[in-house]
């Protein structure tokens, strides 16, 4: 693991898109997993803005979504759903013939689940995996357990995860979301986990330590031979 202390939110926004950017020079068509929320939104936005000046740079990236709340409608501004598409799919012209998602309004989360582990299993697995922090030590929606789940899975939400701010706007109760497993995100060949807001200091004390801890589970990263930590030092203080 590679640790990147940044001075604040836009040169971590501009390390993570310089490390994007370069792999996709390599690989135009690669897989690409987007994590939603603020932590990456920089990023995306550096992104829309190579898509604007550059000549198709992005026109052979599939994205494939970390993951999504279970319980709401396809019209709630509060899905992952909502936030990728504005944030980087719309921006960046990518369609559904080249997007991965868990479907909002499944009726049958588990199979959800199961659909896109077998998208996974057969494709070349991930190259860029995005995540960001919760202030639990969770990432994506792997929670602090006894036990981590390698796979796509639907996962029970913490605590912690349910009084944050953006769930405590929702209208209606949320308690699982649909989410890729430790093994999915291990798998991937290149991982960037931003990590920026109030709160995240103790998570990101912990995950200093270089412990591994199934109550941590951000410090599974440290097992990862390409896994880039980039810290906002300003809004972390």
């Amino acid at each position: 693991m590679k640790i990147h202390n940044c001075s604040d939110y836009q040169e971590m926004s501009l390390l993570g898109a310089k490390l994007v950017h370069s792999e996709i020079e390599i690989t135009p068509d690669l897989l690409f997993c987007a994590a939603s929320g603020h932590s990456p939104a920089g990023l995306y936005q550096l992104m829309a803005k190579k898509h604007q000046s550059s000549n198709g740079f992005f026109d052979w990236m599939t994205v494939i979504k970390l993951d999504e709340w279970v319980g709401l409608d396809s019209e709630s501004i509060f899905t992952s759903e909502y936030d990728i598409q504005e944030k980087l799919l719309n921006r960046l012209g990518i369609e559904d013939d080249r997007f991965i998602a868990f479907e909002v309004e499944t009726r049958d989360p588990i199979s959800e689940c199961n659909r896109i582990q077998r998208e996974l299993d057969i494709s070349d697995g991930i190259d860029i995996c995005i995540l960001g922090l919760g202030i639990n030590g969770h990432i994506a929606l792997n929670e602090p357990a006894d036990f981590l789940q390698p796979n796509c899975h639907v996962a029970k939400l913490h605590p912690v995860t349910l009084g944050s701010g953006m769930i405590e706007n929702v209208d209606v109760p949320l308690t699982e979301g649909m989410t890729l497993g430790i093994g999915n995100i291990m798998a991937s060949k290149m991982v960037i986990l931003f990590i920026t807001g109030k709160g995240k200091k103790p998570a990101l004390d912990l995950l200093l330590e270089a412990k591994i801890r199934t109550d941590l589970p951000a410090s599974i990263l440290w097992l990862h031979p390409n896994a880039h930590v980039i810290v906002d030092r300003k809004s972390i203080g």
